[in-house]
């Protein structure tokens, strides 16, 4: 093998290369470039369209590959190792001393160099540590007692936080799509509509928020305004009938064919956000949906800056970045190993941090094995606290950062047992089986199925009389005494009734097992025994007359300043008051998100006022975040404006609301209630 790899070789050197045989084709060498030419290269070259990346390494050019943004100091920059041996409340404390000096030329710079939004890093930079607009709702909610983990490392991480689902990958996919059918719209109607992209851009007041809306645009019509664009996966065949029909909808249907963005939803305190992050006159919201055959659907909303929800939820985002956020941005107190071995035994009668004995109320860990045990709220920064509470400290061990959820969701419904020895129930004559969640008609002599499927006869939820009094449609046709909605305990059918402020009857368990319920609507009953209470704290004000005089019009007329909670469709509460509006008028107290003036809360109105009646005003107060507190909203109300307060400027405390209500009607005395 050898000797003939070698022959191989040996004729290989016999071979005539083919340079050698074309001598006379050899270029000529190439003299270097002086540093004239390739100057007068290089300044061509940085005139072109493109940005050659050549030039980066040209020191002559090199600085205009550098962003300007670069120099702005970020949020993450407080970061120092002093801030890594602190406690938590003299970490806490540094956090209030932090002030952060960003200029306007400053902020325009950042957002000029983050127009392509996801793609660089200065992006990223400039938006660690800092709300933004799309985190605004949950920033509001969790509770800074014991934030939500996940929330802070999305704040203060987000280039290792990034998302990448299936729903966000198809609004990506479909973003530029939207906004170019929407901008062929807008040229028809409007004169000079223009649209521009846009990039981070920082609360010049508040500078720890920020936004990033999807476009920015205007026209001599309006003005100056931006966009945001949303393209949910969830929307089959633009159907969006369907869609708001889903719990998970942004939207809800106003009238024949109008929809609106819900005002409780994420996406509103993100427009919102935007609108003042920027100071735009408006934010267009756009919802586009893709059908299968290429088929698109705009649904487009215009919002204008909400002073009211800014005001409520401006405090609250500045609480939880200065309480929740810097601790962790400037000593990394959730990211970094904490040591229980030098905790010291604590004096008697002492609490931690402070180590001192006061008057201040105190939480508890709940964790056993807590060193510490005992905290005053002051060294803690906080005002209130969740049921379940874990310190700083413990906070960080594994086995407590994540808490768990909670198990309603993977409960398993059982069906009653005498309805599973049925062949059929309901109307769809079905043989039932042992997850259906059935609701029972309570007539004995029912023959229409006796259980019932909820989607059959079009409930989401079961009604508060389900355990109790509920009947089927075809049962309560024949005898209604007994209503799904509010259940009116005492109904007064004489022409001229007499007792027309007297409590209906002391309440029983059943009653404050329903104020206690996070989905029980309050009755007639527990509604009137708050109005009779109330009456009590101020003789000055009349009204608070039983609501069951309303259906059948016998209220007493009011001539001077009165306060009453009404029943309208006999499934929702709203309390209307005459204090400090003009002869004839009533201010209406409404926590439905979008309230209206109807036909027949007029009446009901009109029946307080007789011949007086003028005109209802709707003002703005807090919403409601689900569909069964309008009872307990309308007592609170009527409970600020028993005090003197003025309900438009007060966020209550809505976990504890109830609680707050309870106590109140057991102990006989109604007080305000918790604020935020």
């Amino acid at each position: 093998m050898k000797n003939d790899l070698d022959a191989k070789i040996e004729n290989l050197s016999n071979v005539s290369s083919p340079d050698n045989s074309a001598k006379g084709n050899v270029s000529k060498e190439i003299p270097v470039p002086s540093k004239p030419e390739m100057d007068t290269f290089y300044a061509k070259l940085s005139k072109s369209s493109s940005k050659p990346i050549a030039l980066s390494l040209i020191p002559e050019y090199a600085d205009s590959y550098i962003l300007k943004s670069r120099c702005v100091p970020t949020i993450s920059d407080l970061f120092d190792k002093k801030y890594l041996a602190l406690s938590y409340p003299e970490l806490l404390k540094a956090c209030q001393e932090v002030d952060i000096e960003i200029t306007k030329e400053q902020i325009l710079q950042v957002e000029r160099d983050t127009v392509a939004q996801a793609k660089g890093n200065s992006f990223f930079r400039h938006r660690a540590g800092r709300i933004r607009a799309s985190q605004s709702k949950a920033a509001c909610q969790t509770n800074p007692a014991m934030p939500s983990q996940s929330l802070i490392q999305s704040i203060c991480y987000p280039e290792l936080n990034k998302l990448n689902t299936k729903a966000i990958i198809h609004g990506c996919q479909h973003e530029q799509e939207a906004i170019s059918a929407y901008e062929e719209i807008m040229k028809k109607e409007h004169i000079n509509f223009k649209i521009e992209k846009c990039g981070l851009m920082i609360n010049e007041e508040y500078p720890w928020l920020h936004a990033t809306p999807d476009f920015l645009c205007s026209c001599d019509c309006w003005g100056e305004g931006c966009g945001e664009v949303k393209c949910p996966l969830c929307i089959e065949n633009c159907d969006f009938d369907n869609y708001v029909m889903k719990p998970s909808s942004c939207q809800e249907k106003i009238g024949t064919g109008n929809f609106s963005l819900k005002t409780n939803h994420q996406y509103y305190f993100q427009v919102q956000q935007q609108l003042f992050t920027r100071k735009r006159l408006y934010c267009d919201f756009i919802v586009c949906a893709f059908g299968h055959v290429g088929e698109a659907k705009l649904v487009t909303q215009r919002h204008f800056p909400d002073k009211d929800h800014w005001e409520a939820v401006l405090p609250k985002l500045t609480r939880f970045w200065r309480t929740c956020i810097l601790p962790e941005v400037l000593g990394r107190w959730y990211t970094r190993k904490h040591d229980f071995g030098d905790v010291k035994p604590m004096e008697a009668h002492s609490v931690r941090f402070c180590r001192t004995v006061t008057a201040e109320d105190t939480v508890s860990c709940c964790n056993a094995n807590c060193p510490i045990l005992k905290f005053h709220l002051s060294c803690l920064g906080i005002c209130s606290i969740p049921k379940t509470w874990y310190c700083p400290n413990c906070r960080t061990l594994p086995e407590f950062k994540c808490t768990k959820k909670s198990t309603q969701a993977g409960k398993k419904h059982v069906a009653p047992s005498d309805a599973l020895i049925l062949d059929s129930i309901c109307v769809c004559k079905k043989k039932p089986s042992e997850t259906d969640k059935l609701l029972e008609c309570h007539n004995e002599g029912c023959k229409n199925g006796r259980f019932f499927h909820l989607a059959c006869i079009n409930l989401k939820r079961m009604p508060n009389t389900s355990k109790t009094t509920w009947v089927c449609r075809a049962c309560k046709q024949k005898s209604s005494s007994t209503e799904d909605g509010v259940k009116f305990v005492k109904e007064v059918k004489s022409k001229t009734p007499i007792e027309k402020y007297k409590q209906y009857a002391k309440l029983g368990q059943a009653e404050y097992d329903l104020i206690m319920s996070p989905t029980g609507w309050l009755d007639g009953t527990i509604i009137h025994e708050a109005q009779t209470i109330l009456r009590q704290v101020n003789s000055s004000i009349h009204g608070f007359q039983r609501p069951t005089l309303g259906p059948i019009k016998q209220f007493d007329i009011m001539t001077g300043d009165f306060i009453q909670i009404l029943n309208i469709n006999n499934n929702h509460w709203m309390c209307v008051s005459s204090i400090a509006c003009p002869p004839g008028h009533v201010n209406l107290m409404d926590s439905l998100a979008k309230p209206v003036i109807s036909k027949e809360l007029k009446e009901l109105v009109k029946a307080l006022l007789g011949p007086n009646f003028q005109g209802i005003s709707n003002i703005p107060v807090q919403q409601q975040m689900n569909v069964s507190d309008c009872g307990v909203f309308a007592i609170a109300f009527a409970t600020c404006l028993v005090y003197g307060q003025n309900p438009c400027n007060v966020i209550f405390d809505i976990p504890r609301m109830r609680q707050h209500l309870h106590r109140c009607l057991r102990a006989g005395m109604m007080q305000l209630f918790p604020t935020t």
